[in-house]
């Protein structure tokens, strides 16, 4: 989250069935509820296939399951940046060529 110069205020957030308060910036207020809400989404979709897992085998799970989707947004993001890289250096040599000698 980005840091703010306003008082944070207190936010209660559900994640698998319980409530936790934290402190946030009003403007961070949304953001942190929204991702609660795809914490609790995965935890619970964690708790359907894993029923009889313990809690923290749960929420290791749920960790897992979040930074693998991480990982993947983040490979996919570094494959875009390549390749409008590349397309700028071909760009360039392409208006390079063209240019009078």
């Amino acid at each position: 989250m980005t840091q703010s110069t306003t008082r944070a205020v207190p936010v209660d957030v559900a994640i698998g069935g319980k409530t936790y308060r934290f402190a946030a910036p009003p403007d961070q207020v949304e953001r942190l509820g929204a991702l609660a809400a795809r914490v609790d989404a995965a935890l619970n979709e964690i708790k359907t296939n894993e029923p009889n897992a313990d809690r923290d085998r749960q929420i290791i799970l749920c960790c897992l399951t979040l930074m693998s989707d991480l990982a993947d947004a983040e490979q996919k993001n570094d494959l875009q940046v390549s390749a409008v890289t590349q397309f700028h250096r071909q760009l360039a040599e392409r208006l390079q060529n063209l240019l009078p000698a």
